[in-house]
């Protein structure tokens, strides 16, 4: 197989499983965007960490030359299957820092403010970019 077509395909499935991410937890399909002062990389950031981390597993993986000697390289199910589970898993990884970061700033936010039962709800029980939200009207 030609190392052209390999990588792509791994790019591909490491892709696909980084797009999959998108639709666990409440973040939704969306377009990268800055909301309440956060950066949000959307399915665009997920799907690039997923094909990237996905094709440097398979290079280590794979170890081939990339100067010299030409050596035939095989590429089997088991690679795509990999791609796809180092995709969903780095895809889950970055998403999660993302929203740690979100969940941060507003602990900070709401520690600073009075107290109000109603954002502490909110802050409870919605999604990070919303709780975010919360934080940001509370009352100082």
């Amino acid at each position: 197989m030609d190392v052209f077509w390999a990588i792509l395909l791994v790019l591909l499935a490491g892709a696909a499983g980084g797009f999959v991410t998108v639709f666990i937890g409440d973040s939704g399909l969306h377009k990268p965007r800055v909301e309440n002062e956060m950066f949000q990389p959307g399915f665009l950031g997920t799907i690039l960490v997923g094909a990237l981390a996905a094709l440097g597993s398979w290079g280590a993986a794979k170890a081939m030359t990339i100067f010299g000697a030409e050596l035939p390289i095989s590429f089997s199910t088991g690679d795509v299957a990999n791609a796809l589970l180092v995709g969903f898993g780095a895809a889950k990884w970055f998403k999660s820092e993302t929203e740690k970061n979100v969940l941060q700033k507003t602990a900070a936010l709401a520690a600073g403010k009075s107290a109000d039962p109603y954002a502490a709800v909110t802050i409870a029980s919605s999604t990070p970019n919303q709780a975010l939200s919360a934080a940001l009207h509370m009352h100082p």
